[in-house]
């Protein structure tokens, strides 16, 4: 009775789901498909060949766009986790004049569109030498206004005892930070992570400003490098979409249970 009940709400949401998921599988098919079977009908390909992806990594510079995107997003995405944490803790145990202020400015800050700070940010790049290095691409995003809220939001609702007991026990805010916020705080930074590295990964705009060489440039500036080049191409400029697609697919693949759980208990309490 009950399954009943839930089925015509399980096949909604199975529609909805292979709606969302049929341009990836659209993607994939011309990815996997050869040049005079790419306006075949039907979704699976009908001779399935690797040949487009053997392409798009001989000809282009994949691999090194592939590895800028990496070490990007991972510094990134640590700088992040390390500053949210720090900041998290302390408008959360610390005692200070002026907390609820700061913790109101970066509440404040998200509310500001990043094409006002663009600009401005571009020129102190700029000026401090920093164009076409990996300077220019990491440090501007190793703080996040977003990581702070969530951290602080989810530190909240963790007991006072676990800190408590920490204090009776002699230890300092840095080993409290180090051996219990930290280990409980895994969901939460789960979910920062999978959001941080995915937003850095998915980054076009800001690479193609700041960077002049090739070897510098990252993975969404090649998928239109591929696709520039490739103009009637379509399986050639599929594979390389994927391929610059498939590590964000599998960042949130495994954080996704942190993920869910992180965002679901960081606003439980505000």
């Amino acid at each position: 009775m009950r399954l009943r009940k839930l089925l015509p709400t399980y096949l909604l949401a199975s529609a909805y789901a292979f709606l969302l998921v049929l341009p990836l599988l659209t993607l994939l098919s011309a990815s996997l498909r050869a040049e005079g079977d790419l306006y075949a009908p039907g979704l699976l390909p009908p001779h399935p060949t690797l040949e487009p992806y053997r392409e798009a990594l001989s000809r282009y510079p994949l691999p090194r766009f592939l590895l800028n995107s990496l070490l990007v997003s991972t510094a990134v995405t640590l700088g992040v986790l390390a500053t949210s944490l720090l900041a998290a803790y302390a408008l959360t145990r610390l005692r200070f004049r002026g907390r609820e202020a700061l913790f109101g400015l970066a509440v404040a800050l998200l509310l500001v569109p990043g094409e006002v700070t663009f600009l401005p940010l571009y020129l102190l790049v700029d000026r401090l030498g920093w164009l076409d290095t990996y300077a220019a691409l990491t440090v501007p995003f190793m703080a996040s206004p977003l990581g702070v809220f969530l951290l602080r939001q989810y530190l909240r609702t963790l007991p006072e005892d676990y800190f408590d007991a920490a204090r009776i026990d002699g230890a300092t805010h840095w080993q409290a930070l180090r051996h219990v916020a930290l280990p409980l705080s895994a969901p939460a930074l789960g979910a920062l992570a999978a959001l941080t590295f995915i937003g850095t990964w998915n980054m076009y705009l800001w690479p193609l400003v700041v960077t002049k060489s090739r070897e510098m440039q990252t993975a969404q500036i090649a998928v239109n490098f591929i696709l520039n080049e490739e103009v009637a191409r379509w399986n050639v400029v599929a594979a390389g979409a994927i391929l610059v697609l498939l590590p964000t697919l599998i960042a949130f693949l495994l954080a996704q249970r942190a993920f869910v759980r992180g965002i679901a208990l960081g606003g439980l309490k505000g």
